[in-house]
């Protein structure tokens, strides 16, 4: 099946009615399909107060959506042989050799216990390792994170990666690792690994294995004074006034400091055509540009289902996935995979592999129809995120005839 250009034009007449400006002050989106660009467009603003246009290539916090650059990471350490997904943890942190799980109490008397087995690389990449983020309120273990401030991504306590390993030795884990999934964390622990196997900064691995052999020129973890003109100003949604404010301005970002560690979890900035850079990477099974970075085994090992049979993350997961949208979806090792487009109740194809951002941005590759879509956009607190990302989903399948 082909996507029709005319039909995916419902996609901006459907935007504008229903989120913007009201719900976010515009967007971008990129459809390829088979590697070719089927539609782009773009609305709206970066800046609202300065009345600074959204364009094709304006720079965007792409928070989650750094998570899979990191899987890929290690995906490419494991065909070096330098670590294993089975490995345990404690292999490369070994100042978490006796890590404890939460069971009662408060913070001046917690009452935990062993896990009921050691934390390996394969739990991180899954978000089953019984971290957490100060974020989900899944656990008292979140209200911990919150005292003890541990936040990773554009923090403003100012920690390196070995103080926050050192931090959360002593916080206990939410569960024991592997009994459930919990957005987490645990992918930022896994750019502190890549860091310890290669010594290597892991702003300086991105670049020298993902981003510069893909020409992600645009991506980066500090942006360069040359191009801050081309940064959004992030909003966040106000529910209580129903209305959005600024919650990073440009011109004072954070993002123009060099941050103390990298997250490897949602650190990074990147534009649309760059991001669709990597997503050719994820489509071509680990080629692009006759460049070869992973091998294609491994490129589907990592992009596949890996939770156990006649499972789903509504089965497994706390929080949001633990409700009907994690219904049909299973986990792959750095992204949710579709294993059920029925019982998700959606348009959506089997193996879709996708994730998005905390900044209402999404991107999914789909190797059944070849199609690769990134949508950008800068607002945080979103109460309709789940609903853009659904109607967007719905609105580029109606376009194959």
């Amino acid at each position: 099946m082909i996507l029709s250009k005319e039909k995916l034009k419902k996609i901006e007449e459907y935007f504008n009615q229903t989120y913007v400006p009201e719900n976010i002050p515009g967007f971008s989106v990129l459809v390829e399909q088979e590697n070719n660009e089927i539609y782009y467009y773009e609305t709206g603003l970066i800046d609202v107060n300065r009345k600074r246009n959204l364009n094709r290539d304006s720079i965007f916090r792409i928070y989650s959506m750094t998570k899979p650059i990191t899987s890929i990471s290690i995906m490419m350490l494991l065909e070096k042989g330098l670590i294993n997904i089975s490995d345990e943890v404690e292999k490369f942190i070994p100042e978490w050799e006796e890590l404890s799980v939460y069971q009662s109490g408060s913070f001046e008397n917690l009452i935990t216990e062993p896990p009921k087995r050691k934390m390996i690389i394969k739990d991180l990449l899954m978000h089953r390792s019984g971290l957490t983020y100060d974020f989900e309120e899944t656990s008292f273990v979140q209200k911990i994170y919150l005292k003890e401030e541990i936040k990773i991504a554009r923090a403003k306590e100012k920690r390196s990666a070995d103080q926050y390993i050192k931090k959360l030795a002593d916080i206990p884990l939410a569960f024991s690792p592997g009994e459930y999934f919990n957005y987490s964390i645990s992918t930022d622990i896994l750019g502190f690994i890549i860091e310890r196997i290669t010594n290597m900064t892991l702003e300086d691995y991105f670049k020298k294995y993902i981003f510069e052999p893909l020409e992600m020129n645009d991506t980066f973890f500090q942006i360069p004074n040359n191009k801050i003109d081309r940064l959004a100003t992030c909003y966040i949604f106000d529910q209580t006034n129903d209305k959005y404010i600024v919650e990073d301005d440009f011109e004072k970002s954070s993002y123009r400091e060099k941050p103390s560690c990298y997250s490897g979890g949602g650190g990074l900035l990147s534009t649309i055509d760059d991001y669709m850079k990597f997503c050719k990477l994820l489509q071509n099974k680990g080629a692009t540009n006759n460049l070869n970075i992973i091998g294609s085994r491994t490129a589907d090992f990592m992009m596949s289902n890996h939770l156990e049979k006649d499972i789903d993350l509504y089965d497994i997961a706390k929080g949001k996935w633990g409700t009907n949208i994690g219904k049909g979806v299973g986990f792959s090792l750095g992204g949710s995979v579709v294993i059920d487009p029925i019982k998700n109740m959606s348009l959506r194809s089997k193996d879709e592999f996708s994730w998005g951002g905390a900044a209402s941005t999404q991107f999914w590759v789909d190797p059944k129809e070849r199609i690769s879509v990134v949508f950008m956009t800068q607002m945080l607190g979103n109460p309709l995120s789940n609903e853009m990302r659904e109607d967007l989903r719905t609105l580029v399948y109606q376009a194959l005839i």
